[in-house]
């Protein structure tokens, strides 16, 4: 056998977008990276002339896929191994 035999596995693709983060390390990363993509997203809206409601949730819808996309990446990277079918 070679050294650079690949195998191929299926990904549960509904179970890696669709568990909750039930690690810390999980958790943490999320909040960290919703709270600097909010903050990345609302610096622009708060100074303009929307009210304040509406601007929080304008910031938040990106930052909460963003956020989510970022922790399905890592899911896919560093921990495939629990998600496979």
């Amino acid at each position: 056998m070679r050294g650079n035999d690949k195998t191929q596995v299926e990904i549960d693709l509904k179970k890696i977008f669709l568990t909750p983060p039930n690690s810390r390390r999980e958790r943490i990363s999320l909040l960290i990276m919703m709270l600097i993509t909010f903050l990345i997203f609302f610096g622009p809206i708060c100074f303009s002339e929307i009210s304040p409601v509406k601007a929080i949730l304008l910031a938040c819808m990106p930052a909460v896929s963003l956020s989510w996309g970022w922790m399905v990446l890592l899911r896919s990277l560093f921990r495939k191994s629990e998600f496979c079918k």
